[in-house]
């Protein structure tokens, strides 16, 4: 079987790997064991991560909100100026002549 760079490799714990991956950056050995537990959430679980997720949800609107009020002034100044440039004529969108 020829090893491509699309091969998936599984190397059993305990075992070494082979001598020409042994320098290479596309393995990753995992070298600490742990466990995963999953617990069933209860009401006051459910209620708590709901309410965290509308935490992080309602910081992101105010973030996002916050972050339009302050850019909203410098579009409007910079559509002022196109506008006061082009009566003038002295904007890039002037007829030539």
């Amino acid at each position: 079987m020829s090893d491509k760079r699309g091969d998936i490799e599984i190397i059993p714990p305990g075992e070494d790997p082979r001598e020409d991956y042994a320098d290479s950056g596309r393995i990753w050995i995992s070298t600490g064991g742990g466990e995963v537990k999953f617990v069933k959430l209860g009401p006051f679980g459910a209620l708590m991560l709901g309410l965290g997720m509308l935490f992080l949800v309602g910081l992101g609107f105010f973030f996002l909100t916050s972050l339009f009020l302050v850019l909203a002034p410098v579009a409007a100044a910079l559509g002022v100026g196109a506008y006061l440039a082009g009566l003038v004529g002295a904007g890039p969108f002037r007829r030539l002549r």
